[in-house]
């Protein structure tokens, strides 16, 4: 809300020149009131990504009243609350530490954005940032994938990796599933062909001790890569289980498990 005040001067000529001691004794005139609501979709995104055990952070440069409401609007609690002043005198290990416990950051520049995706990321988190303004670049840039929205300024969207089409914050939960489901397949993939090329060579390799010839020709190790490929042409369209989708996973933790 702005109020609209004027005053008139007596005696100006074309060049007027005005001071601070001139802004008195104005006539309002009225009041220029702005609304931007939060999407109609924006509870139930949180609400899912909360299900996905996705966390999701707010940084704004607004300052901490209009954060602090509109996350009450959403439904988001405001547990801890950090300043782009008091992120100023922080050192690099300090505000990742800081950043690890704090969902809500206000009052921060385009500099402050970067440096706390920069601090999560050395905590070992993977970020995606969301924006779609001008002091949005340096954090949408140091994300892990940035995310932007056709309507953003043109700098916004060179540089994100995602740009999103529908006026819907229900796609984001809808882009992790796709890609937690994709990685799900991309592993059923390497588990396959690693198990059934280690079979092979492992057979041709023994049997090599024990046999005065060569076990196998190149075409019948060529011929049953063939065979194997064909097995595994079903696995993209394939789904995966439930429980795998639920949290995040990481390529060298399945590795070590298998």
């Amino acid at each position: 809300m702005i109020a609209l005040a004027y005053k008139e001067m007596p005696g100006s000529s074309d060049e007027p020149v005005y001071a601070v001691k001139d802004e008195s004794e104005l006539i309002l005139l009225g009041f220029l009131a702005f609304l931007d609501p939060p999407k109609d979709t924006a509870i139930e995104a949180l609400k899912r990504l909360h299900s996905l055990n996705v966390d999701v952070k707010v940084l704004t440069g607004d300052n901490e009243i209009v954060t602090a409401y509109i996350c009450k609007e959403v439904g988001m609690p405001v547990e801890h609350l950090l300043l782009g002043s008091q992120i100023e005198t922080m050192s690099e290990t300090e505000l990742a530490e800081a950043a690890s416990m704090t969902s809500v950051f206000a009052r921060l520049a385009p500099a402050h954005k970067e440096r706390i995706i920069r601090a999560l990321q050395s905590k070992g988190h993977v970020l995606g940032f969301m924006g779609d303004g001008i002091n949005d670049a340096p954090a949408l840039k140091a994300a892990d994938v940035g995310i932007s929205v056709d309507s953003a300024v043109d700098i916004a969207k060179e540089s994100s990796d995602i740009i999103l089409l529908e006026n819907s914050l229900l796609v984001l939960e809808q882009g992790v599933l796709e890609g937690r489901r994709v990685f799900g397949n991309i592993v059923k993939y390497l588990k396959m062909a690693a198990s059934s090329n280690f079979g092979n060579m492992f057979s041709v390799v023994g049997a090599s001790a024990f046999l005065p010839f060569l076990p196998m020709l190149p075409i019948q190790v060529l011929t049953n890569n063939l065979l194997y490929d064909f097995s595994q042409t079903t696995i993209p369209t394939d789904q995966v289980d439930q429980d795998w989708l639920t949290r995040p996973r990481q390529s060298t933790r399945w590795m070590r498990n298998g």
